[in-house]
């Protein structure tokens, strides 16, 4: 194909629209054909501005609109999402769809032992499951564990009745010897030789309630002079943390609180702590229906693991299987956690012997998110 001559000028009829102008200017082999819808279209019909009963393919294409298998594929999808949706909202309001959010709870005088204020009613307290609770709980957790990052020992007590116990210093004798205090049971002969508040244990607790003493480091005495006396060493209390479950009739079920008592400025002159919790969370759990099968109680709250080195003492397997601490002892701490629909479990048979320590605590697997294990020497 011969190409143009240089001085070809391609006829432009008057009367052209601009973009017919400019496909005139270019050579025939890159002009095209008109568009298809405009070949199918009668001369009266583009004079009259008529669209085309037919659409073209380009005009097909260039269209947002989806198909009838998109359309059904995208209306069986959302079924089976709401479908699921409305199964999950189902299981988990089931069991909920007569217990109220939140109510009083008649707790008696324990109500002022645990909060410092008159009174025997606990107002507007949340009912489980709560998870506004559970981030208070996550609070007071926080504050547990920065008080351990301050602390030379921890002994955790089981308790059956309220504590009343406030004290921020503990005398002990000039021939103390701490290492000889490495058992809750040994402390607690220190603070409550009768056993009036706070019971013997060794391993699991069996007590319904728990109180954990957070120690600092121990004040030195100073030197006797013939005008001031030998002053004795004390047992400085950084924190007191209480872990209740208080049996309630009025509602029936179970309030449960974890405090802790902390020094004040009001307190702090009366070397005691303070009667008002600096920390707490409480949930009430109501007492669950027969044909749940829940009897299981939350329990144990502690269970100490002593020395390995004490095993050389045969003492029996419910005692010689808690010595299991390499070189320090610590804890187990279960705290009850206010997302749990119920505080008691399944009943259930121990799948293990008499000489294993989860014999203990089985059940208290997946019972709660607040776990923790706790050194009785944070310090060593």
């Amino acid at each position: 194909m011969s190409a143009p001559p240089r001085n070809f000028r391609p006829s432009i009829s008057e009367g052209s629209t601009p973009l017919e102008a400019r496909r005139a200017l270019l050579p025939s082999f890159l002009r095209g054909n008109p568009k298809p819808s405009e070949a199918n279209r009668s001369e009266a019909e583009m004079a009259e501005g008529k669209q085309p009963l037919i659409p073209s393919l380009e005009t097909q294409r260039q269209s947002p609109a989806f198909t009838l298998i998109e359309l059904l594929v995208a209306l069986v999808l959302a079924a089976a999402l709401l479908t699921v949706a409305v199964m999950i909202y189902q299981s988990l309001t089931a069991s909920d769809s007569t217990r109220p959010s939140f109510g009083a709870v008649t707790l008696g005088p324990a109500y002022q032992t645990f909060y410092g204020v008159s009174g025997t009613v606990v107002p507007n307290v949340f009912f489980a499951p709560s998870y506004g609770r559970a981030a208070q709980a996550e609070i007071v957790r926080s504050a547990f564990i920065d008080d351990l990052q301050s602390a030379s020992a921890v002994y955790c007590l089981g308790r059956n009745g309220v504590n009343s116990f406030r004290a921020h210093s503990i005398s002990i004798s000039s021939s103390f010897r701490g290492a000889s205090f490495d058992t809750p049971d040994a402390f607690r002969a220190l603070i409550d030789p009768t056993a009036a508040t706070f019971v013997s244990y060794r391993g699991a607790s069996t007590a319904t309630n728990a109180s954990i003493f957070i120690l600092s480091p121990a004040d030195a005495p100073r030197p006797a002079t013939s005008t001031s006396p030998e002053i004795l060493p004390t047992l400085s209390v950084r924190a007191i943390y209480d872990i209740d479950l208080t049996p309630t009739t009025s509602p029936s079920g179970t309030y449960v609180s974890v405090k802790r008592y902390g020094i004040v400025a009001t307190t702090a002159s009366s070397g005691l702590l303070g009667s008002v919790p600096t920390d707490y969370y409480d949930v009430f759990y109501p007492t669950p229906k027969p044909t749940d099968g829940a009897t299981i109680p939350f329990n144990p709250l502690v269970v100490c693991f002593e020395r390995a080195a004490r095993a050389a003492a045969v003492e029996g397997d419910t005692i010689d299987r808690f010595k299991r601490a390499a070189e320090r002892p610590f804890y187990f701490v279960w705290w009850p956690d206010p997302t749990a629909h119920t505080l008691e479990a399944l009943s259930a048979s121990s799948p293990y012997g008499a000489a294993d320590p989860r014999a203990a605590y089985f059940a208290m697997g997946a019972r709660t998110a607040f776990f923790l294990v706790v050194p009785m020497f944070p310090s060593l």
